[in-house]
């Protein structure tokens, strides 16, 4: 697919800015979005799940807010997998009421089932720190 891109700026009076937006709210709440400007325009399917970001600032006699948001256009951006990506290899847990510590391992895979016990890493699941342990 060819890129396409349009970008404006100009001066507007405050009904007509929130006009936009309230336009742009019906667009992204029917699943199509297209922006024009004389004859070029682009045409967008908003996703179920956008990435939003926002910045606020003010300078001397001059205030800004920016709002952008993405999206995927193929691929789902929500998963509840729980993804941990690390060099060390996690805490096998034992089978319940065993002596040995032989891990179980799956009647599928032939792969040891495993339980973290702790965060791994520096980082824990969902980008938040993993909690400091006593003695490091």
């Amino acid at each position: 697919m060819n890129k396409k891109t349009i970008n404006v700026k100009t001066a507007l009076k405050q009904e007509t800015a929130v006009s936009y937006l309230e336009e742009l709210v019906k667009s992204i709440k029917t699943g199509k979005l297209v922006v024009q400007q004389d004859s070029d325009f682009v045409s967008l399917t908003p996703a179920k799940t956008m990435e939003l970001e926002v910045s606020a600032s003010q300078k001397k006699g001059k205030e800004k807010l920016t709002f952008e948001l993405t999206w995927l256009t193929e691929i789902a951006a929500e998963s509840d997998a729980r993804l941990l990506i690390s060099s060390k290899e996690p805490v096998v847990a034992p089978r319940p009421n065993s002596k040995d510590s032989t891990p179980e391992l799956s009647k599928t895979s032939g792969t040891p089932k495993v339980a973290i016990t702790k965060p791994v890493g520096k980082e824990a699941v969902k980008g938040k720190p993993a909690p400091k342990t006593a003695g490091k």
